[in-house]
């Protein structure tokens, strides 16, 4: 296929440059949707085709959702949109490690500010699948300036205070300024919400889980499990940054079995971390996720990943004796 023949030139050269001209590549791609009526799912953002979603940071600039649509995503997340605009942390701050189906990013939230970003996305109206903006911001303030930005323009808002390249976040798991931020957020919501949330990694889960309760006790949708790990990389410009891919897998399967055990089925919960295969999105699922999330997956596997990821599951299900994604929650109940 002519697709994945521009795919293996993209992957000799740099990755974040291979990765900018493969954005701009996808308005010229075909629709590469993949349509299975047992794919389609319930969830706070309505009724999606299926339960693969894009994870944030594939698309920093909110100018690529449109064309992101046509690879067959049942919802599409952009950002993490800041305040104000960023040019994140100097280059080389993306590598691969192919022999692990890992990258280690230090992008350090570049992005066109909040406010760039929904201008673009204003456009997106009647779109075919639900949008979801995320943000970030160290002080408060800010993150309200975009939360309210954000919801103008997105179906849903996933909030971001866990991104291992800008350790300042931390600083939300630590004092009251997580709940400080809870009690500044919860009246302007109008839109599903969902907390991005740290790997479970000693020194932070603990943290984490305290943080979910108060995140969902105050009502809030729910739950993106889980952020990448923070590394060592001699590679980057910074000597260290956020790993993803399949090393993930596991911590992401440990979390989202926990977030269920703790806090119940009242609650969204999306998984990301590691899933590049319809059998890692039946796990993650079967294991009590709502939807899953790709983004290393798109780039080991190329454009057709996401058909190939729902074409897999599709056998999943069946060889496993399950008719519908729908009921494998009815299988927990």
């Amino acid at each position: 296929m002519l697709a994945d023949a521009a795919f293996k030139v993209l992957g000799l050269m740099p990755p974040e440059t291979a990765h900018s001209l493969g954005l701009r590549a996808l308005r010229f791609l075909p629709d590469l949707s993949f349509e299975d009526q047992s794919l389609e799912v319930e969830t706070p953002l309505g009724r999606l085709r299926n339960p693969l979603g894009l994870a944030a940071g594939f698309d920093k600039t909110g100018g690529h959702a449109r064309h992101l649509v046509k690879l067959g995503f049942g919802y599409v997340t952009v950002g993490t949109f800041t305040a104000q605009p960023r040019r994140g942390n100097p280059r080389p701050r993306l590598a691969r490690s192919p022999e692990d189906g890992a990258l280690v990013n230090a992008m350090g939230f570049p992005n066109p500010g909040i406010r760039e970003a929904v201008r673009r996305l204003s456009g997106l109206k009647a779109r075919e699948v639900p949008l979801v903006v995320s943000i970030g911001a160290v002080e408060i303030d800010e993150m309200l300036e975009c939360y309210r930005m954000a919801q103008e323009v997105g179906d849903g808002v996933e909030v971001n205070v866990s991104s291992p390249n800008t350790p300042e976040l931390r600083s939300y798991l630590s004092g009251t300024k997580f709940r400080d931020l809870v009690d500044a957020l919860r009246p302007l919501m109008k839109k599903p919400t969902y907390l991005k949330v740290h790997p479970p990694i000693e020194g932070l889960w603990d943290s984490v889980l305290k943080a979910v309760k108060v995140w969902l006790d105050a009502g809030f949708t729910g739950v993106t499990a889980i952020n990448t790990v923070p590394v060592e990389d001699r590679r980057l410009s910074t000597g260290r940054g956020g790993l993803s891919g399949r090393p993930l897998f596991p911590l992401m399967l440990k979390a989202v079995r926990e977030l269920r055990e703790t806090f119940g089925w009242d609650f969204a919960l999306n998984a990301v971390g590691g899933i590049f295969t319809g059998r890692d999105a039946f796990e993650a699922l079967a294991s009590g996720a709502d939807t899953v999330q790709i983004y290393t997956a798109l780039v080991y596997r190329g454009p057709y990943a996401v058909r190939r990821i729902l074409e897999e599951l599709v056998l999943e299900l069946r060889s496993r004796g399950f008719s519908t994604v729908a009921d494998l929650r009815r299988w927990w109940g």
